[in-house]
């Protein structure tokens, strides 16, 4: 389950450096105007791919971490 959380956080964040989203709004024009088209919808293309892996990945933990705790659940009220 932590290997799935860890990844979706380097994909989160893999995804907001793409965007720019740790960013001022001064870097950002500056950039803006320093990119080719191209290189921002490359750019935008990862940033949508990482972040959705990212919430997939966080997505699988939270699945995991639920499988547990039933099976947690019905250990206890077999001991009961």
């Amino acid at each position: 389950m932590n290997f799935f959380i860890y990844l979706g956080i380097i994909f989160i964040f893999v995804s907001g450096i793409c965007i720019g989203a740790w960013t001022t709004g001064n870097q950002q024009r500056g950039n803006f105007y320093s990119e080719s088209n191209e290189d921002r919808k490359i750019k935008k293309k990862v940033a949508t791919w990482s972040a959705l892996a990212g919430v997939c990945s966080f997505t699988v933990a939270g699945l995991i971490y639920l499988l547990n705790m039933g099976r947690l659940v019905s250990l206890k009220k077999d001991f009961i």
